[in-house]
């Protein structure tokens, strides 16, 4: 119960702080009575906020009184969570978000998926490794040649080689 309700403290702490960071950087509005693109994010932040105070409050009443104390805090096996899966899945997409500008979505996307597969208990790497071939190369191919968004091309060869794949447009 103390490490939910720490968790969630710390998450409504940083939506507030985000909250007033968009209401202090965001420019003057143009319209008075309008929502523009600085309000969407304030207003899935509230709603956010409002059901992590929920979340709170729910934990507390569902908790007996005999059970709400803060001492299982510092009975937390630290190792044992860096160790988890869901830590590991977490540090995977950390660094996949960091490399993707550097990288490109195409190389980054394919050793971000296999590593997930592996991850989750495919022991068969390249049995992994085709499908996440064909499952980013479905990506990219929804994303480009259909809704044409531009994915991050990375930089140097990784742009070079992003170059060449969307030259297969022109091919057709």
């Amino acid at each position: 119960m103390a490490f939910q309700l720490l968790f969630n403290g710390g998450l409504t702490a940083f939506f507030i702080y985000c909250y007033y960071y968009i209401s202090i950087t965001a420019p003057a509005k143009t319209r008075a009575h309008e929502i523009d693109g600085a309000d969407w994010p304030k207003l899935l932040l509230i709603l956010l906020i409002f059901a992590l105070i929920v979340n709170i409050v729910k934990i507390i009443r569902r908790t007996p009184a005999a059970e709400r104390n803060m001492s299982e805090i510092t009975s937390i096996d630290f190792a044992g969570i860096f160790k988890s899966k869901l830590f590991l899945g977490m540090a995977f997409l950390f660094l996949y978000a960091v490399a993707l500008p550097y990288v490109g979505f195409i190389p980054a996307s394919i050793v971000m998926a296999t590593l997930y597969m592996m991850l989750l208990g495919e022991h068969r790497l390249l049995f992994a490794l085709r499908n996440s071939v064909i499952s980013v190369a479905s990506l990219y191919a929804l994303f480009y040649f259909l809704l044409n968004v531009m994915l991050p091309r990375g930089i140097s060869i990784f742009r070079d080689f992003a170059l060449m794949v969307e030259s297969v447009r022109y091919m057709f």
